[in-house]
C-alpha cells in the first residue's frame, strides 16, 4: 500500500462556496469526521498548514462541521 501524500489530501475535498468549508468527500467516521489514512482529515489539515499539534490539545471546528478540513476554520483547544 502506498503512502498518502499532500496531493492525495487536496484531491479529497470540495470547497463549499457559501460557508467557506472544505467538505471532505472521502471516507468518514460515523460522526462525520473525514479520515485520511489512519488520521482524521481535519487533524492532517492542521498539521499541514500550521505544524504539529501540541500534546493535550484538540483540533476544533469554528464552523461546527465535522467534515470540514479548511485550516481557517480550525483552532486548537480543549473540550472544556
Amino acid at each position: 500500500m502506498r503512502k498518502l501524500t499532500e496531493i492525495d489530501f487536496h484531491d479529497r475535498y470540495m470547497p463549499e462556496p457559501n460557508s467557506g468549508c472544505w467538505i471532505w468527500l472521502a471516507t468518514t467516521t460515523n460522526g462525520g469526521y473525514g479520515t485520511f489514512g489512519k488520521i482524521r482529515a481535519h487533524r492532517y489539515s492542521w498539521s499541514l498548514y500550521y505544524g504539529n499539534i501540541p500534546i493535550g490539545l484538540n483540533i476544533l471546528h469554528r464552523c461546527d462541521v465535522p467534515s470540514c478540513v479548511n485550516p481557517k476554520h480550525l483552532f486548537l483547544g480543549t473540550y472544556q
